[in-house]
């Protein structure tokens, strides 16, 4: 009996430390929960994190929510050499953000090795996207065939976007990794505009006045979407080919009434090309000339407009293009006059076109989404129509985050997504300077811009990359910036030479998985049918060839 009573009363001390340690555990925890970051207490409002201070000689930080972002003036940001040592393609270290990342919702399972800060509850239904195998036959069928030797002309990429692709980092670096595995069939068709061309140096002198369709200057535009324009006859545009001699060049230039001669040179063999004509139209120059420049001037007697050069070889390979241009959206290709753009693609004769547009999108917030994807989807059908051919590749935009200029320096070293009520009394929070938003974050739009290209992918069988998703999902921006060495710049916007090149690596592995898929699924076809029509023994030979070995 006793020794019964002294094992119920051992019994219950155990149950009751055991309580007592629940609670003390439930009291504690919400009080130790902003200690690690991408995990909250349950959904609550609350903006409190424990940060630490701005270390010294942190870069100065892009504090205002107007920004213009997505400017030229990249380098100045501070931005890396791709030269620099690349990170592993697992991505940034999970450990690295634990100290600047916050996440309203667990991080979610994605590839291993990939830093996942959660997903937004609000970005509402993801339509499926459409395996690469299937939404780029097309383009993986054009490359099975310059792979086995029986395409003799390139396989045409064609890539159109906003700043990222007119800088060529990412596009320059995803051109290289297809040259690498395909061949080259040369540097293909270039904006006249002084943007970054990897592989060619484009210089100018004299006057001359670039128009843009992004800007909003009239048309007409063919796919470029600039006119590099000038009378003057000291005024020249010299393209330098930095990666070897090209075997043919073509100009594209405006021709309209009043329109003067333009003088095309290849190493001194002079070319005059009369753009006068009746009405505004467009006319090409192609020369076959073995050479490494090309120069272009105005002959002095009018306006010379020029739309477009482009330079190639005579071998097989890949031929990418990209045209992006700075302060485009996907409204802009809407602008391109329907005509010159029917025509420009007819002549590209794409097997691939990449739409890269959103971020600019993303950070308007008196953005109507519902309009947007409508638009969207008008343009994504009309360049379907003008390059019925070709396979569709639309990326979404990288993930993004602003820090309100009324942040504290706590407010800039953490990083978390707005939850639903944030989102819908954004423009208050903003205007009262609400402290629980002072903090990096996306947009509000930028969650719903993805997902209106995404459904627009779906709709027209287009293959859809989420490049935030790659990058692990909403702030995985501020991890790249935090990252040694940096993939983004400071101004969770821009990515660095590191950030575009990795980025790039992702879409190309997923884009050769895909083509490896398709080549096996052509395999298996090809033995089925090869098994379905082998003929078969007659059954009478069978029986005589049992009957003689008996």
């Amino acid at each position: 009996m006793q020794g019964s009573q002294l094992r119920d009363c051992g019994l219950w001390r155990c149950v009751c430390g055991a309580a007592r340690a629940r609670v003390l555990i439930l009291f504690l925890l919400p009080l130790l929960s902003g200690c690690f970051p991408g995990f909250r207490w349950g959904d609550d409002d609350s903006s409190d994190a424990s940060v630490s201070a701005i270390p010294p000689g942190a870069p100065a930080l892009n504090r205002s929510y107007k920004t213009n972002f997505l400017s030229l003036q990249m380098p100045s940001l501070g931005v890396q050499s791709s030269q620099s040592q690349l990170m592993p393609d697992a991505g940034p270290s999970f450990l690295s953000a634990f100290s600047t990342v916050e996440a309203r919702k667990p991080a979610s399972s994605g590839s291993p090795g990939r830093f996942s800060a959660g997903t937004d509850a609000n970005l509402g239904f993801e339509p499926a996207v459409l395996p690469p195998a299937k939404s780029l036959s097309s383009f993986y069928t054009a490359l099975a065939a310059l792979a086995s030797g029986r395409r003799p002309q390139p396989v045409t990429v064609v890539h159109f976007g906003d700043d990222r692709i007119a800088g060529d980092r990412f596009a320059g670096a995803l051109r290289e990794m297809l040259i690498g595995r395909f061949g080259t069939a040369g540097r293909g068709l270039m904006m006249p505009g002084l943007f970054p061309v990897r592989g060619m140096k484009a210089e100018r002198g004299g006057p001359w006045t670039l128009e843009s369709s992004a800007a909003g200057a009239p048309g007409p535009f063919g796919v470029t979407g600039v006119r590099m324009t000038s009378q003057a006859s000291e005024a020249w545009l010299r393209f330098t080919s930095a990666q070897g001699a090209f075997d043919w060049l073509e100009v594209t230039f405006m021709t309209g009434p009043g329109f003067g001669n333009a003088l095309v040179s290849v190493d001194g063999d002079t070319k005059l090309v009369q753009t006068s004509a009746m009405a505004a139209n467009e006319t090409s120059i192609r020369i076959a000339a073995r050479s490494h420049e090309i120069l272009i001037k105005p002959r002095g007697d009018g306006p010379v407009s020029v739309l477009s050069v482009a330079t190639g070889t005579n071998t097989p390979g890949i031929a990418y293009s990209n045209l992006g241009l700075p302060g485009a959206t996907a409204a802009t290709p809407g602008k391109w006059t329907a005509d010159f753009a029917a025509y420009d693609l007819r002549k590209l004769n794409p097997d691939l076109i990449l739409l890269e547009y959103g971020t600019r999108e993303g950070f308007d917030d008196g953005l109507d989404v519902s309009q947007y994807e409508m638009r969207l989807r008008l343009v994504i059908d009309q360049i379907k129509e003008w390059a019925p051919q070709a396979s569709i590749l639309i990326l979404g935009p990288p993930d993004a985050a602003r820090l309100p200029a009324f942040a504290g320096s706590a407010g800039a070293q953490v990083c978390r997504a707005l939850n639903s009520q944030e989102i819908a009394i954004y423009d208050r929070m903003t205007e009262r300077a609400d402290e629980r938003i002072a903090r990096w974050h996306a947009p509000p739009r930028l969650g719903a811009v993805q997902q209106a290209l995404r459904r627009a992918a779906a709709a027209s069988g287009a293959f859809y990359w989420d490049w935030a998703k790659y990058m692990g999902g909403p702030c995985s921006i501020h991890a790249w910036a935090s990252f040694t060495p940096p993939l983004a710049a400071p101004d969770h916007i821009t990515l660095t030479d590191a950030g575009d090149d990795r980025s790039a690596r992702g879409l190309f592995a997923e884009l050769m998985a895909g083509y490896d898929a398709y080549q096996r699924a052509l395999q298996a076809k090809a033995q089925a049918l090869a098994a379905s029509v082998q003929p078969a023994r007659p059954a009478g030979k069978k029986r005589n060839a049992r009957l003689q070995q008996h």
